[in-house]
């Protein structure tokens, strides 16, 4: 069997966790479970389905909106409001239905990359985020051309002071390099397989004249500063020459032209079918997989006109995606690992816009201390555990990071500040059937959680030394009983809820809850 055919195995709550896991930032019991009924077509259709726009960010002080119309960027206020989005952003991930919309978005924001304090203007960086998430299921050659202009991104590689006669490069570059065909193997300095250096002055030359207009935070073109010779590429592109244009129009036509000149190479197809690859599946292709996975998906992207989603649904729908070795391939990003712990266990968000913000601001922070600062990747290339290999995702887990994990868990369960956690472990408990055997709650708890499966002997250890904290395993069936009969009993609470609370940090810091 062809490693893309359909998945036509079993379909259990394993296989829908699976697939939520991978395409949301994680599921609950109650997701879980519908997915498992509804069964693998229909719970991807859902998980694809364009959504719609989400309610804009507001200044919680004052419950308005700020992306639309002017703001007072004085006296700080531009990195407050930048604050704003991402609390907005990161709430949104937490608390949005199962769809793959927000994965994608994030996806695409690390692969057209802007920096959030470079881009400065709060409006901007919205828009930019916006565009992305309308677009997530759209069309690659259409993203592509749009980000050029879009002022976000001509604000961060510097595409606003590229003009005739002073080029500037960082974003012909980066187009190339990055966002579009790769650079293939360098066959000597600054000659790719796919580009040369030549290739990034023309395209240079070509993408001369645009701007954002600062007053309306809209893209203009300045056909004055546009560079009208003629741009003639090297090899790698078959000697193709943009004739040089003039007038209105000219930035657009010429920009069409670089477009479909660089789409028109086979290497690009495949450059971004690997980088969904590796953010959907496993960061390790093979030779093997190279063949049957992606070469076959970039071809399917081409022939699909650049539309993402048939190559998303004939991946995620695979043979190959539901294989043993992929689960758990991956190792949680700070984003799966946060928000995806805040999803399975119900994460409600509060209801008063000020504290909402809050709370959003706090999961933003902690995915800035563990390396996934939102909207402000490292570099333009990205976060560094997306394309730094032969290690890729093993980088998110460190000496610095794996104590702030077992903190984030930590604060989940217990709480900061004089304030109590927001995770209820006796309501989830009380969630399990039959949660007074210990070896069914334990079991039920590492399916819920856990993408793999735990020894025989850790399902023992969980349940005597860590459940029952060296006690026998009858004991819990006795406490837990006795609790359901008084659940007013104060003592007998608090003695329940701090040998499950305890249970759970252990749980949250073990190796299996890392891996995806």
């Amino acid at each position: 069997m062809a490693l893309l055919d359909a998945y036509t195995g079993p379909w259990t709550e394993a296989e829908a966790a699976h697939l939520l896991r991978r395409t949301t930032f994680g599921c609950n019991p109650q997701q879980t479970a519908q997915a498992a009924s509804l069964g693998l077509t229909a719970t991807l259709d859902a998980l694809l389905k364009v959504q719609p726009a989400p309610e804009p960010p507001v200044d919680p002080t004052t419950g308005k909106t700020f992306v639309t119309g002017t703001i007072d960027l004085t006296g700080g206020n531009p990195g407050r409001y930048r604050a704003y989005v991402k609390a907005w952003w990161a709430d949104l991930m937490a608390t949005q239905p199962p769809s793959i919309t927000e994965k994608l978005t994030l996806f695409w924001m690390n692969h057209f990359v802007v920096e959030a304090t470079a881009v400065g203007h709060p409006q901007i960086l919205f828009t930019y985020l916006a565009y992305m998430r309308s677009n997530a299921l759209g069309n690659f050659k259409g993203m592509a051309r749009q980000v050029t202009i879009e002022p976000a991104m001509l604000r961060y590689l510097n595409g606003n002071t590229n003009t005739k006669g002073n080029a500037n490069e960082n974003y012909a570059r980066e187009l190339q390099e990055l966002f579009t065909i790769g650079k293939g193997p360098e066959r000597a300095s600054g000659d790719y397989t796919t580009y040369t250096e030549r290739d990034v002055r023309e395209a240079a030359r070509v993408l001369t004249g645009w701007r954002d207009a600062r007053l309306t935070l809209q893209t203009t073109f300045l056909a004055t500063q546009h560079d009208t010779g003629d741009k003639q590429f090297s090899a790698s592109y078959g000697n193709r020459i943009i004739k040089g244009r003039s007038g209105a129009d000219a930035g657009n036509a010429e920009l069409d032209e670089l477009i479909a000149m660089i789409f028109d190479q086979q290497a690009t197809r495949y450059t971004i079918v690997r980088k969904l690859y590796r953010w959907f599946v496993d960061c390790d292709i093979t030779p093997d997989i190279e063949q049957k996975v992606i070469e076959p998906l970039g071809d399917l992207l081409h022939a699909s006109d650049w539309n993402v989603t048939p190559v998303l649904r004939k991946l995620l729908m695979s043979r190959h995606f539901f294989s043993d070795d992929i689960r758990g391939a991956q190792l949680k990003s700070p984003a799966d690992f946060v928000i995806g712990l805040l999803r399975s266990i119900s994460y409600q968000a509060p209801t008063d816009v000020q504290q909402r913000y809050a709370a959003g601001t706090s999961v933003a922070n902690t995915l800035t201390a563990l390396q996934m600062d939102l909207c402000e990747p490292p570099s333009v290339a990205g976060y560094d555990a997306t394309y730094q290999g032969p290690d890729y995702d093993r980088l998110w887990l460190n000496t610095a990071t794996l104590p702030l994990r077992n903190g984030a868990t930590d604060v989940i369960i217990y709480g900061q500040r004089g304030r109590g956690g927001i995770f209820d472990s006796i309501a989830y408990i009380k969630s399990i059937p039959n949660a007074s055997d210990a070896y069914a709650l334990v079991d039920t708890v590492v399916q819920r959680l856990f993408t793999v499966p735990v020894s025989t002997d850790m399902r023992k250890t969980l349940v005597i030394d860590v459940l029952q904290q060296g006690g026998r395993d009858y004991e819990w069936t006795q406490q837990w009983e006795e609790f359901l009969a008084n659940e007013q009993n104060v003592a007998n609470r608090n003695a329940v809820k701090a040998k499950l609370d305890l249970f759970f940090r252990y749980i949250f810091r073990m190796a299996e809850f890392q891996l995806l």
